[in-house]
């Protein structure tokens, strides 16, 4: 993985150093850096049930020049290690975008190459853009949240078998659940609803070198 360091030019405030984000910069692509926004039925489809899914919301989420969408797509590891806070990615992607104008466009047009290679809890997409072959490793994390309206209540990251089960009917049906601790002092009637899942995350990026392109002769011939 690319290392890149960024340093804000006020404040005296360092960015992170964002191990894997710095090879997203696809280089001085020969088009436009022009970007079409996202379409609604691109807002509708975001989340991020498979690697797929997930990838194009990062996708949706760079079209719409939005921070906060980007950051959801990366996995708590990557972004723990990376020190990203939500300030700390905003200054960083500004100042990534900045020095690399194309980079949204690459991102945007990027397009799976094969569907995603997925490993028990580990996922790996390939994907083309503009001559660039991108690679983005993927890790599925588990979570339960308890939300009273739009607020919420209770968040864990327990692992999913740990916060679900299968309970027998008597009459041989089946019923799957969930269920999570809540704190003493949040009320009960207050819960409108729980939610417990697997999510795809992006754990990595990295850019891998088209094999037939470096086994052809510099000048050209067979």
């Amino acid at each position: 993985m690319a290392e890149i360091r960024l340093e804000s030019v006020t404040g005296r405030r360092k960015l992170p150093k964002a191990r894997g984000l710095g090879v997203l910069a696809l280089g001085a692509l020969a088009l436009g850096a022009c970007v079409c926004p996202p379409t609604a039925r691109d807002r509708f489809a975001v989340g991020f049930r498979s690697p797929e899914q997930c990838f194009g919301s990062f996708q949706t989420a760079v079209r719409a020049d939005d921070p906060g969408l980007e950051r959801r797509c990366l996995s708590a590891r990557f972004i723990a290690e990376n020190g990203l806070s939500e300030i700390a990615y905003r200054m960083f992607w500004d100042e990534l975008t900045r020095k690399e104008p194309f980079l949204r466009k690459g991102i945007a047009d990027a397009e799976a190459s094969a569907p995603a290679e997925v490993r028990g809890d580990r996922a790996r997409l390939r994907l083309a853009s503009h001559g660039r072959n991108l690679v983005v490793d993927l890790a599925r994390e588990d979570f339960c949240e308890a939300w009273g309206g739009d607020q919420k209540l209770a968040d864990e990251t327990a692992p999913f078998r740990e916060r679900t089960g299968i309970q027998p009917g008597n009459d041989g049906t089946r019923w799957i659940f969930g269920r999570m601790p809540l704190a003493a002092g949040v009320d009960a009637e207050r819960v409108t609803e729980l939610r417990v899942g697997r999510e795809w995350k992006i754990d990595g990026f990295s850019l891998e070198q088209d094999k037939r392109k470096k086994s052809e002769p510099a000048d050209g011939s067979p």
